[in-house]
């Protein structure tokens, strides 16, 4: 009961909401020691606030009057949900302090104005779609309508509507990201992907792979409920939490597996790299997009080595010198040229097999 009675105290707290609204990876840790809080308790309170949050914009006083006027209405029409008027009253009045406990008074009034407005689009369709790229070597964090958040892995980008429609939640997804959704059983999420399969989500911890670098795209699930529509089929999987579902692009099937370590999927997020078990050339693959260079691999049967490792902070000349540990390579690093444009050209990395070692 303290628990509940000190989070309600932070969201009350202005400088608490500025800082979860301004969240970035980095700080997430600062923020949970500085108010000694969990980080369930801060998904929470970041969902809260960017469900509460419209844009910015003076009402007027007749706007006002008609928010009110409009919200007494609906609670002297509909009690419906109490059984005794007297509760009704006591109930209002205990809704309200606790509203008023996290919002100020104009914004209270937005709120209830623009959501009385909004109910009357229930049928439009939302034709804005707004597209968030990751950049080339960087991670970017993504808060959809409804308070799902998003990780974009460098290179993807996520496609969705300004406002998702009362009865869809659609999003588009190309490269990789990891979702935390917001549970809504009667309107799941739908992530469809450039490889043209969807993954129908009702509220979960998932990470989905749709580089298909090897032919597969892998959605592996954390926790929660998603099912997965392959290609043109109208069949859905259900996949368990802990589990991996490869879909095959070429052969058009779907293959399930059990996660051994899960953090190999996920890890990526949290800024490291882990090789579980992978041949060199699909880890090349990885490198080329996590630090935005290309890679020659001189010797194609140097890729057949299965190599097992994690990094952290690490830059790519550390990376590779720690491989070569591991398998016989010498690594060159030609010289970045000027272009015309006066930019510099996309940097280059030649693998070589090393036969002086074994």
């Amino acid at each position: 009961m303290k628990a509940k009675k000190r989070l309600d105290q932070l969201l009350a707290d202005e400088t608490f909401q500025d800082d979860v609204l301004n969240l970035s990876q980095s700080s997430q840790k600062v923020i949970l020691e500085k108010y000694a809080i969990t980080k369930k308790e801060l998904v929470y309170a970041r969902r809260l606030f960017f469900g509460m949050r419209c844009r910015k914009m003076e009402l007027g006083t007749g706007d006002m009057n008609y928010a009110l006027k409009k919200l007494m209405k609906n609670i002297v029409n509909k009690p419906v949900f109490l059984k005794e008027t007297k509760t009704n009253k006591s109930y209002f009045i205990t809704l309200i302090s606790k509203i008023a406990a996290v919002l100020s008074v104009p914004l209270l009034l937005s709120t209830i104005y623009f959501y009385q407005e909004s109910r009357h689009f229930d049928n439009v369709q939302y034709a804005s779609f707004n597209t968030i790229e990751a950049p080339p070597g960087a991670k970017t964090q993504v808060v959809l309508p409804d308070g799902s958040i998003v990780w974009l892995n460098s290179g993807s980008s996520l496609s969705y509507p300004s406002i998702f429609d009362p009865k869809s939640r659609n999003v588009e997804l190309k490269g990789e990201a990891y979702f935390e959704v917001v549970k809504n059983e009667r309107v799941p999420m739908i992530v469809t992907t450039n490889q043209n399969m969807q993954v129908k989500v009702y509220g979960t911890t998932f990470n989905v792979n749709t580089f298909a670098d090897n032919g597969f795209v892998e959605t592996t699930l954390i926790e929660g409920k998603v099912t997965i529509i392959p290609g043109n089929s109208k069949k859905e999987y259900l996949l368990e939490p802990g589990n991996s579902a490869s879909y095959s692009v070429k052969g058009n099937s779907l293959q399930v597996n059990k996660v051994k370590d899960m953090y190999a999927y996920t890890g990526w997020k949290d800024g490291k790299l882990l090789f579980h078990d992978e041949h060199f050339s699909d880890i090349i693959r990885k490198l080329e997009r996590w630090y935005n260079v290309d890679i020659s691999l001189t010797d194609s049967s140097l890729g057949n080595y299965i190599l097992y490792a994690t990094f952290f902070d690490e830059n790519i000349e550390q990376v590779l010198d720690i491989l070569s540990n591991s398998i016989p390579i010498s690594v060159d690093y030609p010289k970045r040229y000027k272009q015309a444009d006066g930019s510099y050209s996309k940097r280059k990395i030649i693998i070589k097999r090393n036969y002086k070692r074994k």
